[in-house]
């Protein structure tokens, strides 16, 4: 079964349950003060969680006129609480690679997207980019700014290539 597992984890390491972890990767993890960074001020954007959601829908929605707001807005505490646990798990995971890659890949399963190129992932991505922006308002090319972009891609890098052994294919 060997061969197999290499077939579907070319240039990639196979972490936990079964989940390629690319090569790659390594490029995207953040340094101890970028994490450090991140988690600071994810403290700053759990205080303002309603806000940050707000803002992160709307944004959404303006991306992608597709998303319908009855849908959002009929449990909005709902995806208000999963958006900010989403998030919390990624923060506090940053420097732990394998768990990371399990949260990324359920996340993904859970949401169904079908990688980093998914249309979905990239509004959401633009949408909670921007609204982290609005909220920490750091200055361009500020430290805070690359490491929530680090951490941004670090998560895309990982969608990108957390495939489940014994799925080579979307579908």
């Amino acid at each position: 079964m060997r061969p197999t597992l290499a077939l579907q984890c070319a240039d990639t390491e196979i972490g936990p349950d079964g989940i390629c972890i690319p090569s790659t990767v390594k490029s995207w993890i953040l340094t101890p003060a970028q994490i450090g960074l991140v988690r600071a001020t994810f403290q700053i954007l759990a205080t303002n969680r309603d806000r940050l959601a707000e803002m992160f829908y709307a944004r959404a929605i303006a991306l992608d006129p597709q998303i319908r707001r009855p849908q959002l807005v009929s449990n909005m505490v709902t995806q208000r609480l999963q958006l900010l646990l989403a998030l919390a798990d990624i923060v506090q995971q940053l420097d732990d690679l394998p768990r990371l890659t399990q949260t990324v890949a359920a996340l993904a399963r859970q949401y169904g997207l079908y990688g980093a190129g998914d249309p979905r992932f990239q509004t959401a991505r633009a949408a909670l980019a921007w609204s982290v922006e609005r909220i920490l308002e750091p200055g361009p090319d500020s430290a805070i700014q690359v490491a929530w972009g680090r951490a941004f891609d670090l998560v895309e890098g990982l969608l990108a290539g957390s495939v489940p052994l014994g799925r080579t294919s979307a579908g």
